[in-house]
């Protein structure tokens, strides 16, 4: 069994979308199976095996999410993400102006998957080892 204070120590580590695979891996182990993060208020609730669930506190003031989906714009983001250059509110940030609501990370399938308000996925990729 998990607990928020664990996943937390694990967050505090983050510094860059550089550093998310390591998150999600040391959360992996932790017994987490599966975590929604919401753009609007960077909350999440991370799920494990056996119906156990803790939602984090929210970690900005809410954000309006854009209601067109940018398909391009987000991708350019994500990437620029990834390879270091923003912080996860900077990201969160950019998400909700490309119309991203949230995003699912499913680690057993080791898949990230963003979704708009309407519950549509926009992009899914692989999280990598």
């Amino acid at each position: 069994m998990f607990t928020l204070a664990q996943i937390e120590a694990a967050y505090s580590n983050i510094e860059t979308g550089k550093d998310f695979p390591e998150f999600a891996k040391t959360v992996k182990e932790l017994g987490v199976s599966s975590f929604e993060t919401y753009v609007e208020d960077g909350s999440s609730t991370y799920k494990g095996n056996d119906d156990e669930q803790v939602t984090s506190a929210q970690r900005y003031a809410a954000l309006l999410i854009y209601g067109i989906v940018n398909p391009e714009k987000f991708l350019s983001d994500l990437r620029n993400h990834q390879q270091g250059n923003t912080d996860f509110f900077q990201f969160c940030k950019d998400c909700a102006d490309s119309g991203v609501f949230k995003w699912v990370v499913d680690l057993k399938a080791k898949t990230c998957t963003y979704y708009d308000c309407e519950g549509a996925a926009i992009y899914e990729e692989k999280i990598p080892s």
